[in-house]
């Protein structure tokens, strides 16, 4: 399979990985965008927390007329705020209307498992390079992005450290159980009429009855993303 992926790694870093595939329609720019507000949240934090710090510094320096002391509280702010990304395209390019998918829209349910493992294969393939042996893997998927991450989870039960699923479609999979130690951020806008709500509901318990779910729900929100949502994202990823 030939992947196509758009990223941002810090080489030399522990940071988290982010694995990300976009929904329906959209390509791998739509995660990028979705990644870069959690960070901006935490960047605007991490360079208050920072001015104090050097703050505090430049007091203390009053008496000892130094503030080399200040300088890395700078940096470590500046050097947290980029996030390491891949954000992979779908592989199928949707005709006349642009963008892309991973599966096709009303599809059987053995389909979108068959097109879910293909992927899958090829993405842990590239994730087992040694530039990636010792960061946090952390899945994020919105709407069939997140179907796919779910089931990256299920072939491959200890590989991701936690799965961000926006908006997913869990049908077909009323019956599933899981059984991994991946920490899942679940979350639905109340007004998502793209996504029946009896397959919010399979998500939601075949999720929590795996035992590491975090649940959120946005009055209002259709199949979409709100500031609130992204500010719990932040802190889900940040706790981990």
């Amino acid at each position: 399979m030939r992947l196509r992926v758009t990223s941002q790694i810090n080489a030399g870093g522990s940071d988290p990985l982010f694995v990300m595939f976009h929904g329906y329609g959209n390509d791998e720019s739509e995660m990028v965008r979705i990644i870069d507000a959690v960070y901006a949240d935490h960047a605007a934090n991490d360079v208050d927390h920072a001015a104090h710090v050097a703050a505090g510094a430049d007091d203390a320096a009053t008496e000892t007329d130094s503030v080399d002391d200040a300088e890395p509280a700078e940096s470590s702010a500046e050097s947290a705020i980029e996030p390491s990304y891949l954000s992979f395209r779908g592989t199928y390019d949707r005709p006349y209307m642009g963008g892309t998918y991973w599966y096709p829209d009303g599809c059987s349910i053995e389909e979108r498992r068959r097109e879910c493992s293909a992927v899958g294969e090829a993405v842990t393939q590239l994730l087992d390079s040694p530039m990636f042996a010792h960061r946090k893997k952390v899945l994020v998927g919105f709407s069939q992005g997140g179907y796919l991450s779910y089931r990256m989870v299920k072939a491959y039960p200890d590989l991701f450290d936690a799965a961000v699923l926006l908006n997913p479609s869990f049908k077909g999979e009323e019956a599933a159980r899981l059984d991994s130690s991946t920490r899942f951020f679940l979350a639905y806008g109340s007004n998502d009429h793209t996504i029946p709500l009896l397959d919010q509901c399979t998500a939601r318990q075949v999720l929590d009855d795996a035992g590491h779910l975090e649940y959120h729900g946005y009055p209002g929100m259709g199949h979409a993303i709100c500031d609130e949502e992204i500010r719990d994202i932040r802190a889900f990823v940040w706790s981990l």
